[in-house]
Order: structure tokens, then C-alpha cells, then sequence
């Protein structure tokens, strides 16, 4: 008995689910394969997971064979016909009907190729992607290294100490300068965010011999209602022991 990989019409059954192949009537199961591609020519790509998993399904249910062996059984299918229709004579009255079929096909493989969880297509094709794959992430892992060698040019090896609870002062002074205005009347530090700030007194002050957790520091940038923050960590007035004026002001 011919097994069938794909579920069939059942015979004088003329309403059959849109997935099924062959026809209601007559002899056509040992030339499943080309009706298998003569539906699959008319399923819109949008619908190629669905239809594969439709047949799958059947195969699996009937122990026809292992999701892995489905796989290639389709694939060779695919592959076949591809190879057969662009051996075809290029002046033939079919030529473009040749060229839509085999762009249906190769749309198809490429589906394909996203679920071959084995690697079980030709093994140059495997290869040569694995090949591409290994070759991107060289040229990714030497980005990243260049990276990282030009992040390093910006570490310290002793942060800025900030003595005697003082932590609150360095910030007052910091939202000082961020308000501060050249002659030209353009801003002296140009920055829409709050987070170069508080990353950088994470990053290169300490706070009586302890790191500060970028969280901590975060908090006294936080957003305002008025002059007030809406959350977060408020400066004191014992805390704001410096003011930073223009020059033509301490003279006048």
C-alpha cells in the first residue's frame, strides 16, 4: 500500500478543507507530490506555516514518518521542482508561468529554512549559512572588542572622593552649573536628559570611600511640579553650601 505524506480529498467529497490536495474522483495518489505543489502554488505566503502544519499534522497523527523525515520529504519536493523548472526552455509559451511557480517555491523554501531545527537541508547550503553566520559574528565580536577597548580609555583606576556627606553639595552644584548661561545667552551645558549626570557622579565620584549605586544618584534627578521633585531625594538647605555666579556679578 502507497503511504501518502499529505492529507488527501476523500473521494466524492466536493467541499474538502482548502489544504487538502488531489481530486474527489479518479486515480492521481502516486503523483501526490505535484499536487501537494499545485495547492501550494495557490496559498498565499501568509499562509504557508499553516498549510505545511496541516500536513504535518496528518503525517504525524498516521505515523507516516518523524517530523524531521516530513521535513525533508517537503523539502526535496520544493527543491526538485525548482531544479526542474529552471531547467525548462526559457523560450517556452509557459516561461512566465515558469518564473511565478519557481518565486512561489523559493518563498516557500525560505519558510522552510526558518523551522529546519536539524539542519537537515543539503549540508553545503547548511554549511555555507553557518559559514556566513560564523563570518558575521567575527566582524561583530571585533566591533564589540573595539568598543570596548575605547570604553576602557574611560575608566579610572581611583574615582573622585566626595568627603563629609557630602554627596548633596556635588548635585546642588551640578543642577547650578545645568542653569548656567554663556554671554551669548545660550545655555553653558546643553543636555534635554538628567541621566549624564547622575551616571557620571556613579561612575567617577565615591562617597566616603563607598561606590555610589546609580539608583542613589538617580534620585536627585528626578522630575519637578514647580521647584519641587515630584519623588525622589531633596537637596537641604545645609546642603547648599556653594553658589556659582558670573564673574560680571562678583564685581559689581
Amino acid at each position: 500500500m502507497r503511504v501518502s505524506y499529505f492529507r488527501s480529498c476523500k473521494p466524492f467529497d466536493f467541499s474538502p478543507h482548502p489544504y487538502y490536495i488531489g481530486n474527489p474522483f479518479g486515480f492521481w495518489h502516486k503523483y501526490e507530490d505535484n499536487h501537494f505543489l499545485k495547492k501550494l502554488y495557490n496559498v498565499n505566503d501568509v499562509e504557508f506555516e499553516a498549510f505545511y502544519k496541516y500536513h504535518l499534522s496528518y503525517s504525524l497523527q498516521h505515523n507516516v514518518c518523524s517530523e524531521e523525515a516530513f521535513f525533508i520529504k517537503v523539502w526535496e519536493i520544493v527543491n526538485d521542482r525548482i531544479k526542474h523548472l529552471k531547467a525548462k526552455d526559457p523560450y517556452s509559451t509557459y516561461h512566465d508561468r515558469y518564473i511565478l511557480r519557481i518565486g512561489k517555491l523559493q518563498q516557500f523554501q525560505k519558510y522552510l529554512t526558518s523551522i529546519d531545527q536539524w539542519d537537515a537541508r543539503p549540508a553545503h547550503i547548511v554549511i555555507a549559512e553557518k559559514d556566513d553566520l560564523i563570518q558575521r559574528q567575527k566582524t561583530e565580536i571585533e566591533k564589540l572588542q573595539a568598543r570596548l577597548t575605547e570604553l576602557g580609555e574611560y575608566e579610572v583606576l581611583q574615582k573622585i572622593s566626595i568627603e563629609d556627606n557630602a554627596l548633596p553639595t556635588l548635585v546642588d552644584l551640578l543642577k547650578q552649573m545645568s542653569q548656567l548661561r554663556l554671554p551669548s545667552g545660550r545655555k553653558f551645558l546643553a543636555c534635554d536628559k538628567k541621566s549624564p549626570y547622575s551616571k557620571m557622579i556613579s561612575k567617577y565620584f565615591s562617597y566616603d570611600g563607598r561606590d555610589i549605586p546609580l539608583e542613589t544618584s538617580r534620585n536627585y534627578f528626578v522630575e519637578k511640579k514647580g521647584d519641587l521633585p515630584i519623588k525622589g531625594t531633596l537637596i537641604r538647605k545645609e546642603h547648599q553650601i556653594f553658589k556659582i555666579v558670573p564673574v560680571n556679578e562678583v564685581e559689581k
